[in-house]
């Protein structure tokens, strides 16, 4: 997504119902049981305040462990709509581009160097009350374990004023076994920031939120509940 693309695209605001989602609804409560069958999701929540309903905008933050995921997340938060970005490079495959954009109403983005305006007009996206998920490692890691993330999910969060909700999703090791999701409490960025926001903060935000991260999969392993 271009910069002048960006500017001219209007930002919808979420809707309880609309004509758009009607494809996405379908595929999503059809994959629904698809998906419960074949994983067998179990949550687990870090402490109530993990458990409330999302309200409004929010981001959902998670590690990255295999193409799956988006459908994982899509049924673990069965209640609201989820959307995603997607790499870049997926839009030569036009198919899947189409998949993206038309059924899971979801966004380009250059992983490696995502323009300002795109990241403005996804903030403003999840401010007008959608939930965006975002893979903060950029790439998939298979083994389970989590690396560094990329700063680009708390300027977002900055700037729309809106909640990151932190989940650690555990790579089963086998098909007989349950897949495991921590669920972690909302991260306030603006908060944790303040009034004035510079790169040495959004770098620490940003390293809490995947020390944070690394507490969930602790939970994941410990299988505390």
């Amino acid at each position: 997504m271009d910069k002048k693309k960006n500017k001219q695209q209007k930002v919808p605001k979420a809707k309880l119902f609309s004509f758009k989602y009607i494809l996405y609804d379908l595929v999503k409560w059809f994959g629904f049981w698809q998906t419960m069958i074949w994983y067998r999701i179990k949550k687990i929540y870090d402490g109530p305040e993990a458990k409330k309903r999302i309200k409004g905008g929010a981001f959902i933050s998670s590690n990255h462990v295999g193409f799956s995921d988006p459908f994982i997340l899509l049924t673990a938060f069965l209640s609201r709509r989820l959307h995603f970005v997607f790499m870049t490079e997926l839009i030569k495959n036009k198919f899947t581009a189409w998949i993206y954009k038309n059924v899971f109403l979801s966004y380009p983005i250059d992983r490696e160097k995502p323009s300002l305006s795109t990241m403005k007009f996804l903030s403003q996206y999840v401010a007008n009350g959608h939930v965006l998920g975002l893979f903060p490692e950029g790439h998939i890691k298979r083994d389970g374990e989590v690396d560094a993330f990329k700063g680009g999910i708390v300027l977002m969060a900055y700037l729309s004023g809106k909640p990151i909700i932190p989940v650690y999703h555990q790579k089963r090791t086998s098909i007989w076994h349950m897949t495991r999701l921590v669920i972690g409490k909302p991260f306030d960025v603006k908060e944790k920031i303040g009034p004035v926001m510079n790169q040495a903060k959004l770098n620490e935000v940003a390293n809490e939120l995947y020390e944070y991260e690394l507490h969930l999969q602790e939970m994941c392993e410990a299988g505390k509940k």
